[in-house]
């Protein structure tokens, strides 16, 4: 399979890159805790098959907790890595006490979890990290509540993206996984951001737009690998068609991030078409996981049977391809003002 890279050409047009051959998407939902799955499913397929996922793919997208994701397979992290610090992760910002009955009067007038906890977990995965230093070109969704709009964090893969490679990960992925209800805003740069999940659960379409748009990839040469979070059933009775408050109130949310998915899926199927497309996921009961709550061994036995059904698809349609060399558009300024070529490696 022929590798992507930059075509020479764009100089002489004096426009935007055009990417030469097939470019490689992988697309990672949010789910908050569910994440875990995902994680999982990497780790599995870089054990089976021998391989290190990140080499395989051009461009990652992740929104919510797949975008924490993403950010650190572009920190030089290993899925392996990733789960532990993501179980870690799990059990210092969704404390079950934060769940308990005698807390949900509170809960009507403030966030369920605390902002600093998932500050400080999200700390001991990137350090002091920024955008500017992933060794993968990314894409990650969020939202900005001040001006009602779409705001993605995004590397400096175009010499247009200059401000973003400043941000700092701790801070963009504070910001893709600021869930309503469950955390506050995050505050990055004067913004007020908060999760990506209300607009791109799946950023599937987010990343095929980068992918040609700024990229200068043919559509019919882009490739995507989108894994969810343990889908459950998005069913709901009839009780539900007039329903009030009270009666959405509790799968309002698990519908709203099941359409965002679903619907994501759809385009980009149309896009790309469907032989250029793989969703992955595992179907499972309503009510089985939560956004903050998950068994973990029911996640890796789930992971080990997702992984087993993909590994073949993965080896024929994913394994094959080498991604291109990433390197900034623009030399990074460091901390003390020389550029900076000390970015985690692209595996």
């Amino acid at each position: 399979m022929t590798d992507g890279s930059m075509s020479a050409d764009a100089a002489e047009r004096g426009a935007d890159v055009v990417w030469a051959g097939r470019l490689h998407v992988l697309a990672l939902d949010g789910g908050g805790a569910k994440a875990l799955f995902t994680a999982h499913v990497l780790a599995q397929l870089e054990e089976d098959l021998g391989v290190v996922i990140a080499d395989s793919f051009d461009l990652i997208a992740g929104t919510s907790a797949g975008g924490i994701i993403a950010l650190a397979l572009g920190a030089g992290l290993r899925p392996a890595e990733i789960v532990e610090h993501y179980e870690v992760l799990i059990e210092q910002v969704f404390p079950h006490a934060r769940r308990s009955v005698w807390r949900r009067p509170r809960q009507l007038f403030r966030p369920v979890y605390d902002a600093d906890a998932l500050r400080t977990a999200l700390a001991g995965v990137f350090g002091d990290l920024r955008v500017g230093d992933s060794g993968k070109r990314l894409v990650v969704p969020s939202w900005d509540v001040q001006r009602g709009g779409v705001h993605v964090f995004k590397t400096p893969h175009h010499d247009r993206l200059r401000r973003d490679w400043r941000t700092s990960m701790v801070d963009a992925a504070n910001a893709t996984a600021a869930a309503p209800l469950y955390f506050p805003a995050a505050r990055v740069g004067g913004l007020r951001l908060i999760d990506g999940g209300v607009w791109a659960n799946n950023p599937s379409v987010v990343a095929i737009a980068e992918a040609t748009s700024m990229l200068g990839a043919s559509i019919g040469n882009v490739r995507v690998l989108n894994i969810g979070t343990m889908e459950p059933d998005a069913s709901h009775g009839k009780h539900l068609d007039e329903a009030g408050l009270l009666g959405w109130a509790k799968p309002a949310a698990s519908m709203i991030l099941n359409a965002s998915s679903r619907g994501g899926q759809g385009i980009a199927e149309h896009l790309v078409g469907k032989q250029n497309y793989v969703r992955f996921d595992a179907p499972t009961p309503r009510g089985a996981f939560a956004l903050d709550a998950v068994d973990r061994e029911d996640v890796v036995g789930l992971a080990a049977s997702a992984s087993r059904i993909l590994s073949p698809t993965y080896q024929a349609q994913f394994a094959t391809h080498r991604a291109a060399a990433y390197t900034p558009a623009f030399s990074i300024p460091t901390r003390t003002g020389s550029t900076s070529e000390n970015r985690p490696e692209a595996h």
